[in-house]
């Protein structure tokens, strides 16, 4: 049996001895590892993509599968058993026979329960989408441990990083692993020993005398000597001295050793008599007598008790990556597109976009034609009849694309005569039939920023456009402080298309403003007071202002003759004011009509006045186009470790500017000029060097440039 103590530390493993067998040894391997098979790791990584996201919004994931073992290789198997074989050869002492590595016998260890647990990537959830095992190893063989796991999009490019460098490979596998093993014996001796020992040496020497009295001379030696030992002795084993159990044992073997000494008591000896007359008697005058007696008792008990545990150990490590094992990722990953010709479908999810409760509606009943649908199963009709009904329909696409016809009939409420509409091409997974399409002409019609301290009513009619000749549906709202929310419901028969119609205000103060509508789709149409419409012109300028222009003045002049309304605003631009934003309210700004006058004075005294203009823009751009000269020269050039000091000149007729470069200072410098319209942008230009040592260089233009951007540098 595996012997817990005594275990035998290697770089791969912890080794076991066995109760019985000096030859024989348990393994247990330190770390798990990919389990190999014909020479490369069990491992799979798949990585795939979808053209529909998944129900996590994300467009494609990966999975890992691969099988852990705990187990040595057989490079290593061979390598431990001549490890063990020297180590038993150098226990047996010098001179032993050499034990051959053949002979050692390696052994796993009998698990009786065991559980495994996985961790990729940190188990986080943003790059784990979940990780399979069952839980616990095969509990027999290499103890193997199948993992499959499903990785996110984040997920799958950091596991992709971590098996494509070295080290671990972001998988953590830890086994907990349950085992019966020997402990020491418990061993307890009894011992008690007596001894009695008894000496008796007497002479006696008579003198029988002729002329004198006899002598008697007599001498005893007598001993005694008793003897008594015991001893109670306990090996706890791996147990704590303070073990109950060890208590029980010291108590138990006091009783017996107690009862064995009744049984085994030694008497006592009696001692001898000095009364010797009858060996007197016999008429011997010398007597000595010797007597000597020696008893014992020896008892000795001995108690053994056997021990087994249950180990726990719990064996764990991190993969290595694919790379640290020396072979190429991509010989284990494949790329996979996740929609397969063959599953492809058509999912189609169809709404109806509209409030069947409070419109003069019934039911909706739409039909789909889906050619290799229909070629099997004829055409499919769906029935809406709330708002929140959603139709599905799922087909198989057999290589057609996404393509199908629909057509959708409408059903009033006490109306017999229902609208139908034509067969219309449609492409996709989404269906949605708006109110627009149902054959309905809708408007809801509110007061919105009205100022009725001047205005006393207004009339507002909306017109649809011809449905049949001489049919065009009309409503008319009278606008007051005491209107409330009302509707336009009509039953077309057609789509709904753009509408237009009128508004007119009557002011208190007699005044009648009327605001004719086009082209308006809004299912709402909110009356506001006749001046909330407002109108804006962005007026920017442009020009010379430093040296050319002054002031430019601008007059505005918007009117509407049908409603005889008249706005005049002005505003002034100059070097301070470039630019401006004029707005002023409107009533009907399709039928306004809007001029502007821009007057401009110069700094040398001229006026220009070109007169009125329309304006149809809502930008209006002022001034008169400036002719800049403009150049900027540029020192990089110039070589610094011979030049102290450089001047550039230009000159442009009878203007003309100097600049100044010194070493440490030299950056780039623009000189601008206004010019009369017409005018050439060109110039002249001198350079001067004045040198660290000898006398200054200069360089000129040989005639006028039109250079933008002039580079100085030592001739």
């Amino acid at each position: 049996m595996l012997l817990l103590l005594e275990s035998i530390q290697t770089a791969d493993a912890t080794v076991y001895r066995d109760s019985d067998n000096p030859l024989k040894f348990y393994v247990l391997p330190e770390d798990p590892t990919m389990r190999m098979e014909n020479g490369r790791p069990v491992f799979k990584y798949l990585i795939y993509r979808t053209l529909k996201p998944l129900p996590n919004g994300a467009n494609g994931a990966a999975l890992v599968f691969m099988d852990v073992e705990l187990a040595l290789n057989p490079t290593q198997m061979s390598a431990l058993a001549v490890e063990l074989a020297e180590k038993v050869t150098a226990e047996r002492g010098p001179g032993a026979q050499p034990v051959d590595p053949k002979a050692i016998v390696l052994s796993k260890p009998e698990f009786t329960a065991g559980s495994v647990t996985v961790d990729m990537l940190a188990n986080s959830g943003n790059l784990v989408q979940r990780v399979n095992h069952a839980g616990k190893p095969s509990m027999y063989g290499n103890n193997i441990v199948a993992i499959s796991a499903e990785l996110t999009e984040f997920g799958a490019a950091i596991f992709e990083g971590a098996m494509k460098t070295g080290g671990a490979g972001g998988v953590k596998v830890t086994y907990d692993l349950s085992f019966a093993a020997r402990l020491p014996e418990v061993r307890a001796t009894g011992h008690w020993t007596a001894s009695k020992f008894y000496s008796f040496v007497q002479q006696v020497d008579f003198e029988e005398n002729f002329w004198s009295e006899d002598d008697f001379t007599e001498s005893v030696d007598e001993i005694f000597i008793n003897s008594e030992s015991r001893v109670v002795d306990i090996d706890p084993g791996v147990l704590p001295s303070d073990h109950p159990v060890l208590g029980t044992v010291r108590e138990m073997m006091t009783q017996h050793l107690d009862e064995a000494i009744k049984r085994n008591l030694i008497e006592a000896i009696p001692p001898e008599s000095r009364d010797f007359s009858k060996v007197r008697d016999a008429d011997f005058e010398n007597i000595k007598r010797s007597v000597m007696v020696n008893k014992s008792s020896d008892v000795f008990i001995q108690f053994r008790e056997k021990q087994v545990t249950t180990v726990t150990k719990g064996p764990q490590a991190n993969v290595k990556s694919i790379a640290e094992m020396g072979l190429d990722f991509k010989d284990f990953s494949q790329e996979v597109p996740a929609d397969h010709p063959f599953l492809r479908q058509l999912n189609l999810t169809i709404q109806v976009n509209a409030e069947f409760e409070v419109l003069p509606i019934f039911s909706v009943d739409v039909t789909i034609d889906f050619p290799p649908h229909t070629a099997q199963h004829g055409v499919r009709t769906f029935t809406f009849k709330k708002a929140d009904d959603v139709g599905k329909f799922d087909a198989f696409l057999d290589g057609q694309p996404k393509k199908f016809k629909y057509r959708y009939v409408v059903n009033y409420k006490g109306e017999s005569r229902t609208f139908t509409s034509p067969l219309i091409d449609h492409e996709g997974d989404d269906l949605k039939i708006n109110i627009d399409d149902l054959g309905l002409w809708m408007v809801d019609v509110e007061i919105g920023d009205m100022n009725f301290d001047q205005v006393t009513k207004a009339v507002l009619t909306l017109r649809h456009p011809e449905i049949a000749p001489g049919d065009r549906p009309a409503k008319t709202f009278q606008i007051d402080k005491n209107f409330t929310k009302q509707s336009v419901k009509a039953v077309l028969l057609q789509p709904a298309q753009p509408y237009g119609g009128s508004l007119k205000y009557f002011m208190k103060d007699g005044r009648e403003f009327v605001r004719e509508l086009a082209g308006l789709t809004d299912k709402t149409f909110i009356v506001d007071d006749p001046f909330s419409a407002n109108k804006t012109i962005q007026v920017r300028s442009r020009g010379d202002f430093e040296r050319s222009i002054d002031t430019i003045f601008i007059d505005f002049d918007y009117s509407e003759t049908g409603n005889a309304f008249q706005q005049t605003p002005s505003v002034i631009i100059d070097k301070g004011n470039r630019g401006v934003n004029v707005t002023f309210p409107v009533i009907d700004e399709a039928n306004g009509k809007l001029t502007y006058r821009a007057i401009t004075t110069f700094r040398d005294g001229r006026v220009s006045d070109p007169g009125p203009k329309v304006l149809t823009e809502r930008t209006l751009v002022v001034g008169e186009q400036a002719n800049i000269l403009s150049v900027t020269v540029l020192p990089d050039l110039i070589d610094w470790t011979r030049v102290k000091l450089a001047t550039v000149e230009l000159t442009h007729g009878a203007e003309s500017e100097t600049f100044v470069f010194r070493k440490g200072e030299a950056t780039e410098r623009t000189w601008e000029l206004a010019l009369p319209d017409g005018e050439k942008k060109e110039y002249r230009w001198f350079a001067k060097f004045f040198m660290e040592t000898g006398d200054p260089i200069t360089d000129r233009s040989p005639e006028p440039v039109d250079d933008e951007k002039l580079v100085v540098e030592l001739p």
